[in-house]
């Protein structure tokens, strides 16, 4: 008896080590995202074109490895997704070009603190402990901007990545009533591909090998990969976990600044991403 219930306890351990590992690994492959978009001279909106398009090359092999079916079903609030999606990376990719990577992720991942006065006002309860996550949010934002000394130009499309990401919380909370995430994901890369298409032809741009090296790699590795580790990881840990353990991200993007880009944050911001971190944390924890 008692060596089964330790088999069951170690197969459980493992499953749940392994979801949550698979969801580190993605975030911090998403960390690198500006790795890649600093290597691109484009405009943002291009570079968000051939992320998400390549994102659905690599998409179209798993649905077809899959076999998952793909249907659209109420188109309002699918293509509403997927503007919101096309807005949020589009204006986190121009931040990246901007500021400091780590800032750029941070100021992304505010998301779940602009959510509590969205969802308020469409009516849903919200606790004490999330309340509390606002004002605290604030003050990190406010020590981790201060050696700015204003706004600029960066930190305002920071700040707007931040605010349609949560648009986009609360959207893919309804959508998921009724599609999977691949079909959700597919989805969000066809539209993004078709939207943005003529900014190519807009924005002159010259692509060489070495570009469509980077593009390739572009769309694998800060997008598909880690989408794949993500969906992977959630099966195998508890489901408030994954936004949890997704907060290595801007961890991962201040490392990936630090390492190729030698950017240093004053200690003062430091306080302030953490205080950021605890604050986001407070908003998605359960109970």
């Amino acid at each position: 008896m008692a060596q089964k219930l330790n088999a069951h306890l170690g197969k459980t351990f493992l499953s749940i080590n392994k979801g949550a590992i698979a969801i580190v690994i993605s975030a911090i492959m998403m960390g690198s995202l500006s790795v890649f978009v600093r290597n691109f001279s484009m405009h943002s909106t291009q570079i968000t074109f051939f992320r998400l398009f390549m994102g659905l090359v690599y998409v179209s092999l798993i649905v077809l490895i899959t076999k998952e079916e793909i249907k659209l079903q109420n188109p309002k609030i699918v293509f509403s997704l997927a503007f919101a999606n096309i807005l949020t990376i589009t204006f986190y990719i121009t931040s990246i070009q901007l500021v400091e990577a780590a800032t750029a992720a941070l100021l992304l991942y505010m998301a779940p603190i602009y959510v509590i006065p969205i969802v308020y006002f469409m009516g849903e309860k919200i606790e004490k402990k999330s309340w509390i996550a606002i004002p605290l949010g604030i003050l990190g934002l406010y020590l981790m901007l201060s050696p700015y000394g204003g706004l600029n130009l960066g930190i305002i499309y920071g700040f707007l990545s931040g605010v349609c990401y949560s648009f986009m919380f609360v959207l893919t909370k309804k959508v998921r009533e009724f599609m999977s995430s691949v079909q959700i994901t597919f989805i969000n890369f066809v539209v993004a591909s078709v939207v943005l298409s003529p900014t190519l032809f807009i924005f002159p741009v010259e692509i060489d090998l070495t570009t469509v090296y980077w593009i390739l790699a572009l769309g694998l590795i800060p997008t598909a990969l880690p989408f794949v580790l993500f969906n992977y990881g959630i099966k195998y840990c508890k489901v408030e976990q994954a936004p949890v353990l997704a907060l290595i991200e801007p961890v991962s993007a201040g490392v990936f600044g630090y390492v190729v880009f030698s950017e240093i944050f004053e200690l003062k911001q430091i306080v302030g991403a953490f205080i950021i971190l605890f604050s986001v944390f407070l908003a998605l924890k359960e109970g």
